[in-house]
C-alpha cells in the first residue's frame, strides 16, 4: 500500500462530496465513540451530517488526504469559516441526529469564542476521520496542520474543534490545543443516554481551540 511518500494532500471541493461521504459513513462513523455509543446506524450523505460535509467542502478549508498510487482517498480534515453572524440552529432530521450531534451542539455551545479577544472569524473543525488501514502515518496531524494554514491564510483568528477521541485528542494537545470545556459522561450529570461500555474507553466530549 506504500508509506506516507505516497500521499498527496489537497484542497477538496463538492466534487469530492460522494468519496467524503462513503469514508465518513464506512470508516468515521464506525469507530467514532458518540457514534458507536448510540448504537445506530447513519449514512453521511444525508441529514444534517450530509449538509455539513457539503458546507465543509465549499469552505475552501477542507483538505484530504489521497493515495497517489490508488487514488483513494485516505483521510479527510472537514473544516468551514464561521463568523457571528453564520451562527444558526442546527437542525436535526432522525434520532441518531438528536442523540450524537446533540451531543456535540451542546457541548459547542458552552464556549462562546467570539467573545474572545480580537475574533470575528472561526475556523471550525467538523470530522477528522483516516482510514483505519491507513493509520499511523502521521496523516491525521497533517490534515490538521493543512486545514489550519489554510484557515489562517483566509483570515482566521482561531481554530475550534470538538475532540471525542483520545487518539485524535492527543492530536490536538500535541499541535498546542487548550482544552475549553469537558462533558464527562460517565458521571451522572453528564449521562447522555449512551452505551459507554461500546465506545472503547471514550468517555468524554472536549470543546478545545487555538489561536492562528
Amino acid at each position: 500500500m506504500g508509506d506516507a511518500k505516497d500521499i498527496v494532500y489537497v484542497i477538496l471541493g463538492p466534487e469530492d462530496f460522494d468519496d467524503v461521504a462513503k469514508l465518513i459513513t464506512d470508516d468515521f462513523l464506525t469507530r467514532e465513540p458518540l457514534s458507536m455509543g448510540s448504537r445506530m446506524s447513519y449514512s453521511a450523505r444525508d441529514g444534517a451530517v450530509g449538509s455539513g460535509i457539503k458546507k465543509c467542502l465549499d469552505s475552501g478549508v477542507t483538505v484530504g488526504a489521497r493515495d497517489a498510487n490508488t487514488g483513494v482517498l485516505a483521510g479527510v480534515r472537514l473544516s468551514y469559516i464561521q463568523t457571528e453572524a453564520d451562527s444558526s440552529e442546527t437542525k436535526f432530521t432522525n434520532e441518531f441526529e438528536k442523540k450524537v450531534l446533540g451531543i456535540v451542539v451542546e457541548a459547542g455551545s458552552k464556549v462562546n469564542v467570539f467573545q474572545d479577544p480580537g475574533v470575528d472569524k472561526v475556523l471550525y473543525m467538523f470530522m477528522l476521520s483516516v482510514r483505519h488501514d491507513y493509520g499511523g502515518r502521521g496523516i491525521g496531524k497533517k490534515l490538521v496542520q493543512m486545514s489550519m494554514e489554510r484557515g489562517k491564510a483566509l483570515g482566521c483568528q482561531l481554530a475550534f474543534t470538538t475532540v471525542t477521541n483520545v487518539v485524535s485528542g492527543r492530536i490536538f494537545l500535541g499541535l498546542g490545543y487548550e482544552t475549553r470545556y469537558t462533558l464527562d459522561m460517565s458521571t451522572p450529570g453528564g449521562d447522555r443516554g449512551l452505551d459507554l461500555s461500546a465506545m472503547e474507553g471514550n468517555r468524554t466530549v472536549r470543546i478545545m481551540t487555538k489561536r492562528l
